[in-house]
This record gives C-alpha cells, structure tokens and sequence, in this order.
C-alpha cells in the first residue's frame, strides 16, 4: 500500500477521463462516507484465538486523493480516510466494550471491472483502542490496532455502493506494559458508502 501511494509522484496521470453518465464520480477531491458492519468468525487463522472475538459497528470518512494511476493491471485510486469505531464488543471470553480511533487509514482503488459496477480494493490503518478491560486479560485497557485487509465494492447507483471486505487485526500494548501477548482477529465486514 504505501509503495503504491509513494508511486503517485511518479506514475500518477494528467487527469482521468471524464466519467459516463451512470459511473460513480471516483475521482482525485472526492469526498466518501460510510458505515461497516463485522464480526469474527472463530477460527485461529494467523494466530487468532478461536475463543476471542470482536464485534464492530465503524463510521468511516474518505477522501480520493489522486486521479486513476495507471500501473496496468493494479491501476487505481488513493483514497486516505478517517475510520471511528463507537461501537465494539470483545469476547475473551469476558465481555470488553471499545472505542476504536484510525486517523491513519489506507485504500487502493482498483479500477473496476464488471461494466465498471465493481471495484476492488486493498486497505491497512493504524490506531488506537481503548477498552473497559484489559485486552488481552492482565495487560492494559489501552491499546493500538493496526489493520490490513482487503474487500469489494459494489457500485448501485451513481454515488451509492455496498461494500464486504475482510481484515486482519492485530491488537497490542506495543510494549508499554509487560507482558504484551497480543490479540490477532480475522474480521469479515459489510457496509454502504456515500460518495459526495
């Protein structure tokens, strides 16, 4: 992800070609607002513990920030958005509530396919988490979250599109209190976006 943004000073276009009347307006200053959906399911794939699992609800706020770049068959967009989490559950297996905060997060557009209805992508973020109880138990309540994942939108109307996606979630104290075990999730998602 953050080679295909740094590629943007050298590989980025003159300009996308105007959009067809019914396309989404997916263009360098487009403004995206969202909302996802997710849970875990419980299995231990990349070390995730089948007995912890987290349930989401995340208002996310974007902006595209380049024209299409054409780098063949991963041509796309980069798009920097704000995710806000008010609403987490935690299972370990004690119940946490969360609030989770990524200033940081990262989208590559690719350029869509299917009549131009569908349009994958490839995200990672960083942030913060603060919970009621210790995540994992017997370390801190504050933590960091660092997320990579991948998903796809489906384009409906001009400026509406579903979205399903899957994250890797890594959550720990980085450090700061002993021990720092850690708690891996695999997050499968849904959700609709806006863009203005």
């Amino acid at each position: 992800m953050l080679l295909l943004a740094g590629s943007v000073v050298h590989a980025q276009t003159g300009g996308s070609a105007p959009e067809a009347a019914g396309e989404m307006p997916f263009q360098r200053g487009t403004v995206e607002v969202g909302g996802i959906v997710g849970a875990t399911l419980p299995v231990s794939w990349l070390r995730a513990h089948s007995d912890r699992r987290i349930t989401m609800a995340s208002l996310d706020v974007g902006r595209v920030m380049t024209d299409e770049i054409d780098l063949g068959p991963l041509s796309g967009h980069f798009e920097l958005l704000l995710e806000i989490t008010p609403l987490m559950l935690l299972h370990q297996p004690a119940h946490a509530f969360g609030l989770t905060a990524s200033p940081l997060h990262l989208r590559w557009n690719f350029a869509p396919v299917r009549a131009r209805r569908l349009r994958a992508f490839a995200e990672c973020s960083g942030g913060i988490v603060y919970t009621n109880q210790a995540v994992p138990a017997r370390t801190t309540g504050f933590n960091f979250i660092d997320q990579a994942g991948f998903g796809v939108r489906v384009e409906t109307r001009q400026k509406r599109a579903w979205l399903a996606g899957y994250r890797f979630q890594h959550i720990s104290n980085a450090g700061r209190v002993k021990p720092n075990p850690g708690a891996n999730f695999n997050l499968f998602y849904v959700g609709v976006t806006f863009l203005h």
